[in-house]
C-alpha cells in the first residue's frame, strides 16, 4: 500500500465524504494515487459513462475504517476534516498578521508524534524529569521531541494502525517482559524516525502483515535505523493470514 506517499489534503478528503455520502466523484477531479489505494482495497468500483469515468465507494464502513488506519489516526473523517480546516483558519490567521514583515515563513501544525504505555516509564524532556503514565483512554503528545529522552532499555514499539494503538493493555502479552514505550507518528510525518535516530533504542515496527507494510517498514523506518529496528511478527502470522484477502494482497507484489 502506497498511502505514506498520498497528501490527504482537505480537498480529497472532502471529496471522499461526499463519496461517503453516496455522491459519484468524476476520476479526473480525484487522487490518482488515492483511486489506486482505495481500488486495490476493494473500497471503490469504477463507474464508466461514454469516455467519462467516476468514483463510488462500495464499502462504506470497510472505507471509514481504512481512512481511520491510515490518514486520520482514529478519527472520524468528519472529525478530522472540521480539526484541518480550523488548523487553516488558524495558519491564515498567522500570515495575514505576519503580512506587516519582510518575511514571510510557514510552520507545520502538530509536530512531534503520540506515546503510551502500561507501566510508568522515566523521561525527560528540556532536561525536566517527568514520569510516562497515561490512564486507560487517553495518550501523550510530545510536541518538543529534540528533547525528549528515556533509558536505554526501553524498547519502543511503533504501531501504524489507530485501532491498535489505543488498545495497547490488551496486547501486553505479546511483549512480555520487555519495558516498551509505544508510539504513533500522528500527524504522518518524518518527526518519530528523526526522534528515533537521535536515540540508541531498540526499535520495533507493528504494522499491517502485508507487503504493504513491510514497504514502509524498510523505506520508512529501517532505512534510517538500520539494524536497531526489527519487524514484528506474531508467532500465530500464518493463522492471520489465513483470515485475511489473498486477492488484494497479491495485489501489492510491486512492493
Amino acid at each position: 500500500m502506497s498511502e505514506s506517499k498520498i497528501t490527504f489534503s482537505l480537498p480529497l478528503a472532502r471529496k471522499v465524504l461526499d463519496m461517503l455520502n453516496g455522491i459519484s466523484v468524476p476520476s479526473s477531479s480525484f487522487s490518482t494515487g488515492m483511486a489506486k489505494v482505495m481500488l486495490a482495497e476493494g473500497l471503490i468500483t469504477v463507474i464508466t459513462r461514454g469516455s467519462r469515468k467516476s468514483y463510488r465507494i462500495n464499502n462504506p464502513n470497510a472505507c471509514r475504517s481504512f481512512l481511520k488506519q491510515h490518514f486520520t489516526s482514529s478519527l472520524e473523517l468528519e472529525d478530522w476534516i472540521e480539526m484541518k480546516t480550523r488548523e487553516a483558519e488558524v495558519s491564515r490567521a498567522e500570515l495575514v498578521g505576519a503580512g506587516a514583515h519582510s518575511k514571510l515563513f510557514t510552520s507545520r501544525s502538530f509536530r512531534g508524534f503520540l506515546v503510551n504505555c502500561y507501566e510508568p516509564i522515566e523521561a525527560s524532556l528540556n532536561e525536566n524529569r517527568f514520569t510516562l503514565n497515561p490512564i486507560q483512554g487517553t495518550s501523550l503528545f510530545i510536541e518538543d521531541f529534540e528533547t525528549f529522552t528515556i533509558s536505554e532499555e526501553v524498547v519502543i514499539v511503533g504501531i501504524e494502525n489507530g485501532e491498535n494503538f489505543q488498545q495497547i493493555r490488551k496486547q501486553k502479552y505479546l511483549f512480555d517482559p520487555m519495558k516498551v514505550l509505544f508510539v504513533s507518528r500522528y500527524p504522518q510525518s518524518s518527526d518519530l524516525v528523526e526522534w528515533l535516530k537521535r536515540i540508541p533504542n531498540r526499535y520495533i515496527h507493528f504494522g499491517d502483515f502485508d507487503l504493504a507494510g513491510i514497504h514502509i517498514y524498510e523505506d520508512e523506518f529501517y532505512a534510517h535505523l538500520g539494524e536497531r529496528a526489527s519487524f514484528f511478527i506474531p508467532a500465530d502470522i500464518e493463522e492471520r493470514l489465513k483470515n485475511g484477502s489473498s486477492e488484494l494482497y497479491d495485489k501489492q507484489y510491486l512492493k
